[in-house]
């Protein structure tokens, strides 16, 4: 699958996993890096989901037709699918968003 970013500097992240680091802890480098090359491994998006890893989940509300996966308890990855509806299955293509705590009433975006 293929993987597009929702800005430059979401970009200028996925693309460098050393200055991810700067940014946010080892661990959770390490857990997107493995969700990323699930992700490119991946055909289609509805392969990915059949594979149930890193417990994907459809968001709701404002964020309706994104999806997360799980980095650790509260902070997740957020990705949007090329095509929606009942076509998101077959979507080649992703962009991702960033990663963010969205638990507690409020968002915190660590990687915008």
């Amino acid at each position: 699958m293929r993987i597009t970013y929702a800005n430059k500097r979401v970009e200028r992240f996925f693309e460098d996993y050393g200055e991810m680091k700067k940014r946010i802890p080892l661990e959770w480098v390490k857990a997107i890096k493995k969700h990323v090359d699930r992700l490119q491994a991946a055909p289609t998006f509805g392969d990915f989901l059949k594979l149930n890893l890193g417990h994907p989940e459809a968001l709701k509300g404002k964020d309706s037709g994104k999806y997360s996966l799980r980095v650790n308890a509260n902070v997740r990855l957020i990705m949007e699918p090329n095509e929606q509806g009942d076509a998101v299955m077959i979507s080649e293509e992703i962009r991702m968003e960033g990663v963010v705590d969205y638990h507690g009433g409020k968002e915190t975006w660590f990687i915008p």
